[in-house]
Order: C-alpha cells, then sequence, then structure tokens
C-alpha cells in the first residue's frame, strides 16, 4: 500500500525532477570534494608536519598554523554561501516548474 500523497507521487515521477536529483547530487559531491581537500590537507599536515604549522608567516607574528585554519573556515563559508546560491538560484526554480506542472 503506498501511503504517499499523490502530488509527492506525481513529483518523484516527473521526469524534470529526477534530472534534478541527479544535477544536485553531482553538485552536493563536488563540495564534497572540495570539502575533504581542504579539511583532509588540513589535518594531514598537522599530523606528519606539525613543525611546518608554527612557523611565521613571513616578517609577522601569525603563524602557518594560525593563517590555514583561518584559510579553513573561511572556505567552508564561501562554499556553503555558494551551494546555497545555487540552490536558490538554479534548483529552487527548477523544482518550482515542476511543481506547477503537476498540480
Amino acid at each position: 500500500m503506498n501511503s504517499a500523497h499523490p502530488a509527492v507521487t506525481a513529483v518523484t515521477q516527473h521526469p524534470a525532477y529526477q534530472e534534478l536529483l541527479r544535477k544536485r547530487n553531482r553538485m552536493s559531491l563536488i563540495f564534497f570534494g572540495l570539502t575533504v581537500i581542504v579539511y583532509a590537507g588540513f589535518i594531514l599536515t598537522l599530523a606528519f608536519d606539525p613543525e611546518l604549522f608554527s612557523r611565521p608567516v613571513g616578517s609577522m607574528t601569525m603563524t602557518i598554523g594560525v593563517l590555514s585554519a583561518a584559510i579553513v573556515l573561511l572556505s567552508a563559508v564561501v562554499l556553503v554561501a555558494l551551494f546555497v546560491y545555487i540552490s536558490n538560484k538554479v534548483y529552487d526554480p527548477l523544482l518550482a516548474q515542476i511543481m506547477r506542472d503537476v498540480t
């Protein structure tokens, strides 16, 4: 027995919705990969060359560790903002169109 609402069934079976899922999943994997690269690079550097993080940046008093941690944090903010922007500008209008098609 299918307990899903008829509108939900109509949306999930819509060909454009299946394409939307494929595109959104691909984008999610790309963003996940970028995040893993940034964080893994930071953690692996910390694990295998911790002395690097204690070195100063040029003649400044800030260390490479503080700078790299700030870059990791900034990259997370930028990636989240970019993901939300793409979702709002690309995927939400497509989903709205699909909803108009099935209702």
